[in-house]
């Protein structure tokens, strides 16, 4: 749920970045370094009936950065749903997570929903096509899995249906600039109609009804997590929910970083998890380092996290937080990559981090499409 701009116009890593769409275009407010893009096929097969099949979690470790160690082990959860460990608890939440569709592969593999199981492995609850090639940007997924959100490039509509890519709805845009979409929760979508620095805000219910301004004149494309709409500059941010609860933050972070982007906002708006980056010469991310911190709200203070790799403390363009969830003992779950933006296909590795930012455990993602991300 990385809310910042490091990101590629037509894969998601879970689907919640958001930019001005022109057409088939995604202007995003700045492209995420050197990143590969692919394009959707628009030959995609139908639909296949869910499967649940169990993939081993090769690769998980227990300690890592300046951490300790624990089991890697998480509690027993219904199907999807993100239940979070008990205050004070070392273990692992249930984690969900998306893997996007692979188009022009011996496989030609569907979307899918992943779940974590106790014994670490990736257990598959759903799987489909849901944009059946029509995609004009990243897809949106909402944090329960059964949705997904994205803007039709050709027609220029923002459509909202099941994973499968049934029960669709239809949100004409009458030919606007769309931002892409993100889900404030698993019911409701978040999106921007009009023009690059002068957007209308607008949520609307996955169902296509209940449409709601909720700001005009915007600079920024909005974009969404844990209920809260967040925009940023290099220094500061802000954050409001649908109910007009407003917070403007200025991250203590040090001088000579900018912020890249929020990967994570809890449901309280009192926590976020948020990346920062040094400043290098033409913009490349390739040649910057990354710096990922838990921030207060209402302080402003930020806790660093510790990088899983001593060497990333150069600027070597690895491990920006892209995704997270804050737990609700204080510490995360975040989706790093391991990988540089050059590399052209993200490295991701999920990090459990203590409240005092130390790492707790490492485990790794599902196994073949690279491109996916944490839901929650």
């Amino acid at each position: 749920m990385n809310l910042g701009p490091f990101t590629h116009t037509t894969r998601s890593a879970s689907a919640r970045r958001s930019g001005a769409l022109a057409g088939t275009a995604a202007l995003l407010l700045l492209t995420f370094g050197a990143a590969a893009c692919g394009t959707a096929d628009p030959k995609a097969a139908p639909a296949p009936a869910e499967t649940a099949t169990a993939t081993p979690a090769a690769g998980d470790t227990s300690a890592a950065g300046t951490g300790g160690s624990v089991p890697d082990a998480a509690p027993a959860a219904p199907a999807v749903a993100p239940a979070r460990p008990a205050v004070g608890s070392t273990q692992w939440p249930q984690l969900t997570w998306y893997t996007e569709e692979e188009h022009g592969q011996k496989q030609n593999d569907p979307a899918r929903i992943w779940r974590r199981t106790p014994a670490g492995t990736w257990q598959v609850v759903r799987s489909g096509r849901p944009e059946n090639g029509t995609l004009g940007g990243p897809l949106a997924v909402s944090p329960d899995g059964r949705r997904a959100a994205w803007v039709e490039g050709s027609a220029r509509r923002l459509v909202i249906s099941g994973f499968d890519g049934t029960k669709r709805h239809v949100i004409p845009t009458q030919g606007q600039l769309t931002c892409e979409p993100s889900w404030l929760d698993s019911g409701r979508v978040l999106y921007g109609l009009g023009r690059v620095e002068d957007w209308t805000v607008i949520a609307i219910n996955a169902d296509g009804t209940g449409r709601k301004v909720l700001a005009t004149h915007q600079a920024k494309c909005p974009t969404a997590s844990g209920g809260w709409i967040a925009q940023f500059t290099n220094r500061a941010l802000s954050i409001r929910n649908e109910r007009g609860s407003t917070r403007s933050i200025t991250p203590r972070i040090p001088a000579g970083l900018a912020i890249g982007g929020v990967a994570a906002i809890s449901g309280n708006g009192r926590t976020l998890v948020i990346s920062a980056h040094t400043l290098s010469p033409g913009g490349c991310g390739c040649s910057e380092r990354f710096r990922n911190y838990r921030l207060d709200a209402a302080s402003g203070a930020v806790t660093e996290l510790a990088p899983l790799d001593p060497a990333w403390k150069q600027p070597t363009g690895h491990g920006q937080a892209i995704d997270g969830v804050v737990l609700a003992d204080g510490g995360l779950v975040v989706q790093v990559n391991a990988a540089t933006p050059a590399d052209g296909a993200p490295a991701y590795r999920l990090v459990r981090y203590a409240a005092n930012g130390r790492v707790l455990a490492t485990a790794s993602v599902p196994a073949g499409q690279p491109w996916g991300g944490l839901l929650g």
